[in-house]
């Protein structure tokens, strides 16, 4: 894929992400996709796993989005930076939710497969993002663990 049909999917799937419309994400996703938060080590395979995971981010943090900085490519693949923020309203991972707002950095690597996104490998600071939430990120990690 080209730059500029990358960049199209991948608008696609953030408009449908910030509209909170799961299915328009999914049909921006490849039907083996994944999300996976490396710095947790969680990771979700297929679109109804994904889709529960993006129902039970998106409930948590309901202000959840990156404030994006830049857009690189490679072989099939974006890599979009920026810094990612949003406030834990709800439970997440078993984990009660603490009201309080996270702005961390964030990459977000995501590959192309067929004309659509394979995934969302996403990486950020689990430790800054737990002390700014509120969380022990030793809690965190067993959550992520269990989930």
């Amino acid at each position: 894929m080209t730059p500029d049909e990358m960049l199209a999917v991948y608008r696609r799937h953030r408009a449908a992400e910030d509209a909170r419309d799961f299915a328009a994400v999914m049909e921006t996703l490849a039907p083996d996709c994944f999300l996976e938060q490396v710095s947790l080590s969680l990771r979700n395979d297929g679109k109804d796993d994904a889709t529960r995971a993006y129902e039970e981010w998106f409930g948590a943090f309901p202000d959840l989005g990156p404030i994006p900085e830049a857009v690189a490519f490679g072989d099939d693949a974006l890599v979009a930076y920026g810094q990612l923020h949003g406030t834990m309203k709800d439970r997440w991972l078993g984990l009660a939710a603490t009201g309080r707002s996270f702005i961390v950095p964030l990459v977000n690597i995501v590959p192309f497969k067929e004309g659509l996104m394979h995934g969302e490998r996403i990486l950020y600071d689990a430790a800054m993002f737990a002390e700014q939430v509120g969380l022990d990120v030793h809690e965190l990690r067993a959550a992520a663990a269990r989930a």
